[in-house]
């Protein structure tokens, strides 16, 4: 990836969170792509989709999320949804307009980072060109029953900062077992989530879910069939609500949590289908 300028840095959030960021630069951009990773992970395993875009005149910008890889906070928690979605919009004013202005924005979301970028493009809007939303968690595959919803509320009252496991399998993200033992041999990657978290997840799923019909910038829904994680289901809410004339959802039969992470002859369909897609629309 010699096309690429690697820069690294940190902000303060307006809570006095140390955000770490991160970028892949060109000299001179046609537009910028912007990651917003999952649920427990970082802004540094996007490697597959880095070395699609070489060469494509394509700067690219990533955070980890406060609680997440390189940041502060507590690992896992968060006491207000609505700050990652605040955090990457310091990001996008503070470092990528400044070094980059007048140049279009496409921001991707994985996972529970598609539910912040939904978020986010719903609040907004102007910052960005088109939206990419890989596996968007509104949805979890299985679900949740409502004593353990309830419970949940209760405890995030009494203890709001225990942490807990994610009850993540890390053996779903992937069909390769090679992607399966790194994100487990990480030591960046995290299995926690506090009891406010969940609660903010909650409310925040429910606010994307209802304000779907409000998009309407270009956008791209990517979700593999056998997810189970996510259900397709969140995908499929989007795509049927979304005012966006210029929308598309593509299943990839098969596929797993990560399809960008995927064995290579399936990922290349992935990837590819994305790259065509970032092109046409700067």
């Amino acid at each position: 990836m010699t096309a690429y300028k690697h820069n690294m840095g940190v902000f303060l959030s307006s809570d006095r969170v140390r955000i770490f960021h991160q970028s892949w630069q060109v000299a001179n951009p046609r537009g910028i792509l912007v990651i917003s990773h999952g649920l427990g992970e970082h802004s540094g395993r996007y490697q597959n989709l880095l070395e699609t875009l070489s060469g494509k005149e394509i700067s690219i910008y990533a955070s980890d999320h406060r609680g997440s890889g390189m940041s502060g906070g507590i690992r896992g928690h968060v006491d207000d949804f609505g700050k990652f979605h605040r955090d990457l919009k310091y990001l996008i004013d503070t470092v990528v307009k400044k070094e980059s202005p007048g140049v279009p924005i496409i921001l991707l979301g994985h996972s529970l980072g598609g539910l912040i970028a939904e978020l986010y493009a719903l609040n907004y809007p102007e910052d960005l060109a088109a939206l990419i939303l890989s596996a968007p968690a509104l949805m979890p595959s299985v679900a949740v029953p409502v004593w353990k919803k309830a419970m949940s509320k209760l405890v995030s009252k009494l203890f709001p900062r225990v942490t807990v496991s994610n009850e993540i399998d890390p053996k779903y993200i992937s069909t390769e077992k090679a992607v399966v033992q790194a994100y487990l041999d990480d030591p960046l990657v995290h299995d926690r989530v506090s009891t406010q978290f969940y609660q903010e997840y909650l409310n925040a799923a429910g606010e994307a879910i209802r304000r779907s019909h409000e998009l309407k910038m270009p956008l791209l829904l990517i979700h593999g069939t056998a997810d189970r994680m996510v259900s397709i289901e969140s995908s499929r809410h989007i795509f049927q609500q979304a005012a966006s004339e210029d929308k598309t959802l593509e299943a990839f039969d098969g596929l797993f949590h990560e399809t960008m992470n995927e064995k290579v002859e399936h990922r290349e369909k992935v990837l590819g289908l994305m790259e065509q897609w970032i092109l046409k629309h700067l």
